[in-house]
């Protein structure tokens, strides 16, 4: 009921009497509004890369739920005041977000052709750069690859995906140490999407673009 009471307030915010659609809600996160213009912001900064056979409607939609993760994640720092406990680079990430998108005059000319600036931008960047420095310090540390879960993945996901116009695989003793950054690697995100799906389970999440 509180969140479709704030929608509305959102809706005749948005849509006041005789006026044009400026904006549109997509999803509230513990009542934080997750906006179109947000999905067009990420998009542009490159924050979810695109798949190469992914349509518009679906890398839209992986954005939408890649910037709700993203919400329940800082807003979970947030609330422990881990914003200046936790040190990232902010030019680095900024950096990569200009390489994305093809060089400072290109992602100018994309920003001002949404209507963005990049204050916006930079602040989406700097979110996403201070969880993932968040992620690196206190979860990718804790990450221990057993002997039972690298022959495990050597068997069931290495060896299936072997091109086979390269030749024999390589031994498991020959890449473990690939295979170690993969299944470790495999492990953090996991433990990222357990992390996420518990602060949903705690606070309210509401999707209005399906």
């Amino acid at each position: 009921m509180r969140a479709f009471v704030l929608l509305v307030v959102l809706w005749l915010w948005v849509f006041p009497s005789g006026a044009v659609e400026v904006e549109r809600v997509l999803a509230l996160v513990n009542g934080v509004p997750i906006l179109a213009s947000d999905v067009e912001l990420a998009s542009i900064a490159g924050i979810v890369p695109k798949l190469p056979q992914e349509d518009e409607a679906g890398y839209r939609k992986a954005v939408l739920e890649a910037l709700i993760a993203l919400e329940l994640r800082y807003q979970d720092l947030a609330e422990a005041r881990l914003q200046t406990r936790v040190s990232y680079n902010r030019e680095a990430a900024w950096q990569r977000v200009v390489e994305q998108a093809g060089g400072e005059e290109e992602l100018r000319r994309k920003l001002t052709q949404a209507g963005f600036s990049e204050e916006e931008v930079r602040r989406l960047v700097q979110r996403a750069a201070l969880v993932e420095a968040y992620v690196a310090k206190w979860f990718a540390p804790t990450m221990r690859v057993s002997q039972e879960e690298l022959e495990a993945y050597y068997q069931q996901e290495f060896l299936p995906r072997w091109p086979r116009d390269q030749g024999p695989p390589p031994s498991l003793a020959q890449a473990r140490r690939q295979l170690e950054a993969l299944v470790r690697e495999k492990k953090l995100l996991e433990q990222v999407q357990r992390w996420t799906e518990e602060l949903a389970r705690r606070g309210e999440v509401v999707r209005y673009s399906r």
